[in-house]
């Protein structure tokens, strides 16, 4: 029929025009500012930074990916520094402008911190366009409280989600040692050959352990002064080994350590890749980084440029605080080094 659909918009229109006088419900506006429709949970305005025990103490940790990832550009962060000019884990500035920002969430998706979240408050009329619509980091503070009050199922599910992060984080006490028994020990048995046992994990058959096990029995026998053991038998097991202990002193590296000069969000990457140009390459991957340490790629930015160094992690693109010069530079030192990666 002709006009059909046309019919059933106008019969619609008339059941909420004819129902609104007998349902609230149906009514398409309110009589605002003297009534207020309270915002659903999925309601989003403009982003507020969480606390939990005080607004000195943000969630917070200056990792500045938010500020990479926002579309308008409109968030600015400083990095907070000690006396002593280290850096501590904590925004100096966070500065938000409501003028600029389009609400998109993506500074929520991409914070691995749940530091950042999207508020209910809509009302900000100002005389002051410009600064007064420059939002600093004291007025988007707001407690974990008051996001649980607007949006209780999201903060819950944080904060059960964060709570099982701190207990995996957290090392389990060490066991007590039982306590020594007040008798005297009996003296230990004279060596014999069925006292030395070479592990089931050595690089031996069978009867390689077998035999290996007679004759350090027999070498223990012989010069009970100077006891045998098996873990210095297996030749094969320190070749294996050898890796580890290279890792190990790559570690203990001094130009690892995060007290290094070009640990510095705030230096640009040129002037930290002129401090390590003869360095190894750990060391340079580890300049070329965002130096925020915010472990949203699952490293911080030693263990990171570590993982590259030895071939452990293939994804270059990780860092997104370092965002395109650093995926650029990790290309570059990895390409030059000959270090296969995705």
């Amino acid at each position: 029929m002709l006009g059909s659909a046309l019919l059933q918009g106008m019969t619609v229109t008339a059941k909420n025009f004819v129902g609104s006088y007998f349902d609230k419900d149906r009514m398409t506006t309110i009589q605002y500012p003297e009534e207020r429709k309270e915002p659903e949970q999925n309601f989003r305005n403009f982003p507020f930074l969480v606390f939990d025990k005080s607004a000195d103490h943000l969630r917070c940790v200056a990792c500045k990916i938010c500020e990479v990832e926002c579309p308008p550009q409109c968030i600015y962060i400083e990095v907070m520094r000690d006396d002593a000019g280290k850096i501590v884990k904590q925004p100096k500035v966070f500065d938000i402008d409501y003028t600029v920002c389009m609400g998109c969430q993506i500074c929520v998706e991409a914070c691995p911190f749940d530091a950042i979240k999207m508020d209910h408050e809509y009302e900000f009329a100002h005389e002051n366009r410009f600064s007064g619509l420059l939002m600093r980091k004291t007025e988007l503070a707001k407690s974990n409280e008051y996001f649980h009050s607007i949006k209780p199922i999201e903060a819950t599910e944080v904060d059960t989600r964060l709570a099982e992060e701190a207990a995996k984080k957290k090392k389990p006490a060490p066991a007590a040692k039982p306590a020594a028994a007040a008798a005297p020990a009996a003296p230990k048995p004279a060596p014999t050959a069925s006292m030395i046992n070479v592990p089931d994990d050595a690089p031996f058959s069978p009867e390689q352990r077998a035999w290996l096990q007679k004759f350090l029995s027999q070498v223990a026998v012989a010069s009970p002064g100077k006891p045998a053991t098996a873990t210095a038998a297996p030749a094969a097991g320190a070749a294996e080994a050898a890796p580890a202990a290279e890792a190990a002193g790559e570690e203990e590296n001094p130009d690892l350590t995060n007290d290094v000069p070009w640990h510095d969000p705030e230096k640009d990457i040129n002037s930290r890749m002129s401090m390590v140009q003869a360095k190894p390459l750990a060391v340079k991957l580890y300049a070329a980084m965002g130096q925020t340490d915010c472990t949203a790629c699952g490293y911080d930015c030693k263990g990171y440029a570590m993982a590259l160094a030895a071939g452990q992690e293939k994804d270059p693109n990780l860092c997104v605080p370092g965002a395109d010069e650093t995926a650029h530079k990790v290309h570059e030192l990895l390409d030059a080094a000959g270090v296969k990666h995705s």
